[in-house]
């Protein structure tokens, strides 16, 4: 191995060993100084794990459902504004949870946008699918249908047409031609989207807790209570055990599919078939059901529905000083911490990824891309848990924590950006560098630096917005005096104030649509 390889590769792997290997096997060794008092397999985790695996097929199920027809619509056909819908359906999965969940509230609650302007005044009817399963299935669905449209589309888009046509000339009709000839093409990316969508909704934190209520609990709910409320850690552990072994063989499925799923491309693609009729019908569903509750949450931000007026009373109220003993600190504390730790953990995982991506590209040992995704298979609160074992050994103060998680969070889909960047990079360039004498610094900085600036974007404000919206590590760790904005939110939210939640909310949601608008405005440009 080369010595810039290996300089390469050093930051991320004793980033990774610290941030993350070394905590989980903390938190195994603190399991086994127990000696054996942990219970695992009793009454109630069973039944914690049934209804949280019940959850996750479910929304999987819908989920994958909601995404197969975007995708077909992204790879196969051909429309005006195709680049548009495509980056307009990754907005679901950089919210952040509370803002989508609060969201949920202000569209599909009883008093809601949907009841109180729409349904109840022209039908009569109310739909109201909060603190329902109905209700968690379809949050779950919310943030992960996205993950099939890309990865699935992306699928269809590089099929090669040989295959249908073959068909169509032994006289197939189109549907048994998909069936008998493209779906089993197909099936690897459809297998590895429902996969990755399981974990996320395995894992669902903040659409549990918020939209699903006190009567659900899931393995990650549970855990969270045990930690926080009930101080159980032996609790804690059992049903941890349980989540890293479920989840990490899962995990280590969607790891071997992955790359014949083309799970990381977001490429469009550029086939002329024709629009379907039911299409329109699609988009605007879609449409409703992405935007319907992010909407809503900006305009509950401004809006007092008792008396049916635009209203800056709640943000008053917010920044008054009226909240902070609620949260602990003060409002606008919330907003910096959260853009500096945001912040650094996007540099953190933009550094990171580059080298890594890089080194990995030229060794190409597949040990490395399993090490540097491997991160997918643990939860935030799981990790968060570590870290408290961690306290144990090492005393940590909630910065040296946080940071170090929220960038293990982004790292794995970074690092794949970013590899996916150095893969279609030009090595004419770089080896006329080198011939020309440039040092490693040289080259990274001056040419290879430059030719990924959009994935090094994209990385970094993507980083940015799972940091601002992480919940369900924060809370675990949370220390007032460094209050994150997505714990703040929930704070006031349990404690019923609502709509300063909701202003709240805005507040992050309005942000993750300018990142949106800087990570996709090369694309709303060309369009």
């Amino acid at each position: 191995m080369k010595k810039s390889i290996f300089f390469e590769l050093t930051p991320a792997i004793f980033f990774t060993a610290g941030a993350y290997i070394f905590p989980i096997v903390i938190l195994f060794v603190y399991t086994y100084k127990l000696n054996g008092n942990v219970s695992i397999f009793n009454t109630l985790n069973f039944q914690i794990f049934k209804f949280t695996t019940y959850q996750a097929v479910l929304s999987t199920m819908l989920a994958v459902a909601m995404g197969l027809p975007g995708a077909y619509l992204i790879g196969r056909t051909k429309f005006k504004f195709k680049g548009i819908f495509m980056a307009l359906s990754t907005v679901p999965f950089v919210m952040p949870s509370i803002s989508m969940t609060l969201g949920f509230i202000s569209f599909f609650g009883h008093s809601g946008v949907l009841n109180a302007y729409f349904l109840w005044p022209i039908f009569h009817v109310r739909f109201e699918p909060l603190f329902t399963l109905l209700g968690v299935v379809m949050g779950n669905a919310f943030y992960n249908f996205p993950l099939t449209m890309v990865i699935v589309g992306s699928a269809i888009s590089t099929l090669d047409p040989i295959y249908a046509e073959a068909a169509k000339i032994d006289g197939a009709s189109r549907l048994r031609s998909f069936i008998s000839v493209e779906l089993p093409i197909l099936l690897p990316s459809i297998i590895a989207s429902a996969l990755l969508i399981f974990i996320y909704c395995f894992t669902s934190f903040t659409v549990m807790l918020v939209i699903g209520g006190s009567q659900f609990s899931t393995l990650e709910v549970q855990i969270y209570m045990y930690l926080t409320t009930l101080l159980d850690f032996k609790g804690a552990i059992g049903l941890t055990l349980i989540q890293i072994c479920l989840v990490g063989l899962i995990a280590s499925v969607f790891s071997i599919l992955r790359k014949s799923a083309g799970t990381f491309s977001q490429e469009v693609s550029r086939t002329n078939s024709k629009f379907p009729s039911w299409g329109l019908f699609y988009i605007l569903g879609i449409s409703v059901f992405v935007f319907g509750p992010i909407l809503s949450q900006i305009f509950t931000g401004f809006w007092n529905f008792q008396n049916s007026t635009f209203t800056l009373e709640w943000f008053e109220r917010l920044f008054s000083g009226r909240m902070d003993p609620y949260i602990g600190n003060s409002v606008l504390s919330s907003i910096l911490w959260t853009f500096a730790f945001s912040s650094l953990s996007a540099i953190l995982t933009v550094a990171l990824s580059i080298t890594a991506a890089h080194a990995v590209t030229k060794i190409k040992v597949p040990i490395f891309d399993a090490l540097f995704t491997s991160a997918l298979a643990v939860s935030p609160v799981t990790l968060a848990f570590g870290y408290l074992a961690v306290q144990n050994y090492i005393p940590l103060t909630f910065p040296f924590e946080i940071i170090p998680i929220y960038t293990m969070l982004s790292f794995p889909i970074g690092f794949q950006t970013i590899l996916a960047g150095w893969q279609r990079f030009p090595s004419e360039i770089d080896e006329a560098a080198s011939v020309d004498g440039a040092n490693w610094f040289q080259k990274t900085f001056m040419i290879r630096i430059p030719v990924l600036k959009p994935q090094i974007i994209s990385t970094f404000f993507f980083a940015f917005a799972i940091s601002m919206g992480e919940m369900g590590a924060t809370l675990v760790l949370y220390d007032p005096r460094f209050p994150m904005i997505s714990a703040s939110a929930y704070k006031l939210f349990s404690s019923m104030h609502v709509p300063e939640a909701q202003a709240f909310g805005a507040i992050l949601t309005i942000v993750t649509f300018a990142i949106f608008y800087v990570l996709e405005r090369p694309i709303l440009r060309d369009n």
